[in-house]
């Protein structure tokens, strides 16, 4: 499965149909490339810190699975690693 540390991203928090919360990473670089975050697909700590922070982060490394699908390429996420301002510097 492919890794990549994202370090200009933007997060999003939306709800699907059924209230659920995820998060949809965009890379900055390359506005086409998008990963969904899904509870359940991470460890608890990172969703966590997803939850409590997601307008803060500006770095990730992440592992996740691609699936096209009637001409739509979709990322989702299955590991996530937070850089914390702190390990920035």
């Amino acid at each position: 499965m492919p890794t990549l540390n994202l370090q200009n991203i933007t997060i999003k928090e939306l709800t699907d149909r059924n209230s659920n919360t995820y998060y949809l990473i965009i890379n900055n670089d390359n506005q086409d490339e998008a990963y969904f975050c899904f509870k359940g697909t991470t460890d608890e700590e990172s969703w966590q810190k997803l939850e409590n922070n997601y307008e803060s982060i500006k770095e990730v490394e992440i592992e996740y699975l691609e699936k096209e699908q009637n001409g739509q390429v979709y990322r989702k996420v299955i590991n996530l690693q937070i850089k914390e301002q702190s390990e920035l510097f």
